[in-house]
């Protein structure tokens, strides 16, 4: 009988651990075009993770995508301003973090 020699399997990974979206398919996802995506990203709502070359080479984080439907819900549904968007993006991370930080102390407590 043959003995088997268990050797570790080395694995190259093909892909970033956190996959990167071009201007394009951030527009796509949130049924947009990338042109004001690209305004979004002027007026200081969205970030990209790389500015380098022209705004189709721009990589942005896959939580833009949830970040700019909520941009345009704000904008279309609720009639709210580009300034005003700024504004309640802002309020709202500030209840999150007050939110989390409640849930924290709270579990400390009980």
């Amino acid at each position: 009988m043959k003995r088997q020699v268990n050797l570790p399997v080395l694995v190259k990974r093909t892909r970033p651990t956190r996959p990167y979206l071009r201007i394009g398919e951030v527009a796509v996802r949130c049924r947009t075009h990338p042109g004001l995506v690209h305004r979004f990203v002027r007026l200081g709502l969205v970030d990209p993770v790389d500015t380098r070359g022209t705004p189709e080479q721009w990589l942005f984080e896959n939580e833009a995508v949830p970040l700019i439907a909520k941009i345009l819900r704000l904008r279309n549904e609720l009639g709210v301003n580009y300034s005003g968007v700024g504004v309640v993006l802002d309020l709202l991370e500030r209840i999150n973090v007050l939110g989390n930080r409640i849930r924290e102390l709270e579990r400390g407590r009980y």
